[in-house]
């Protein structure tokens, strides 16, 4: 038998504090764990494979969309990873995850994105939003690592910024003459330590962010497409490999640990295939001689 509650405790209080996962993962641990608990049953039997399928069934079962039982799942197969390396489990055992339909994740357009930034912004919060999207769309970067980043963090004189990813992890990336150049008149607005901050140089809200971005894109006359900020992060990963960027550094840039996270942001959509097979068809090619 088994004391899961309290190991549980102590696996967020490692990830915590060796491990630097951020707040946003430590609730989402929470949460997972307190759908686990509900289809699971008493905390003190010991899990076997068998009752872990069984939880994923359960919250199938109940209506949950396969998109969030496999957040859920993937959160609590890190707790059972750790209970196998702590030997609080004679084996490791997983959730498996539910099987969900591929589709192609959409994102801006070319022509949206220039349109965005070409928006004359009217107001100081305006301002600041257009100056966040400019370096969204020339790194790359996570929307939570943009809010995070400082003044001290800007190296512009050798055009670098140093970003904060997911488990605090720090990796420096170039950003463009045209990007600095924006960075530089937003921060001559104030002299905060926070590039992105508030009027008193507090941390802004996602919400309170997201809110004012959704009313540029209104401005714009562009509509909303899927995962807002997330969007120009797709963007960003398309266009520097239709470029004829490397894989390889665009993995770095983007802050993924495996490459198999890379491919998810740039899986080809219709239109991407149809130009690409326009530049490379044999039979185009010979036609062309």
């Amino acid at each position: 038998m088994v004391d899961l509650e309290s190991l549980f405790s102590l696996f967020k209080r490692e990830k915590e504090y060796l491990s630097y996962v951020t707040p946003a993962t430590l609730r989402a641990y929470d949460k997972s764990w307190l759908a686990f608990k509900y289809h699971y049953g008493c905390v003190h039997v010991t899990p076997t494979q068998a009752t872990v399928e069984a939880v994923m069934l359960s919250w199938l079962e109940s209506g949950l969309a396969p998109g969030a039982a496999n957040s859920y799942a993937r959160s609590v197969n890190s707790f059972l990873s750790w209970l196998a390396e702590k030997r609080a489990l004679p084996e490791r055992f997983r959730l498996p995850l539910a099987r969900r339909p591929q589709k192609v994740l959409r994102t801006y357009s070319d022509e949206d994105v220039a349109r965005i930034l070409a928006y004359a912004p009217a107001s100081r919060v305006e301002r600041r939003v257009l100056a966040l999207l400019t370096l969204l769309v020339d790194t790359g970067c996570r929307i939570n690592e943009a809010l995070t980043l400082t003044r001290a963090n800007c190296d512009f004189d050798n055009l670098l910024v140093t970003l904060y990813g997911k488990g605090r992890k720090e990796r420096r990336v170039p950003i463009s003459l045209a990007c600095r150049r924006e960075l530089f008149r937003h921060l001559t607005s104030h002299a905060h330590a926070l590039v992105f901050c508030t009027r008193d140089g507090k941390r802004l809200s996602y919400d309170n962010i997201k809110r004012d971005f959704l009313a540029v894109l209104k401005g714009a006359g562009v509509e909303k497409t899927e995962a807002s900020f997330h969007a120009f992060r797709r963007f960003f990963a398309k266009w520097y490999l239709k470029k004829g960027g490397n894989p390889i550094y665009l993995q770095f840039l983007l802050g993924h640990s495996t490459m198999d996270m890379t491919r998810r942001y740039v899986a080809e959509d219709a239109e991407d295939l149809r130009d690409a097979h326009q530049k490379l068809s044999p039979l185009e090619g010979l036609k062309r001689r």
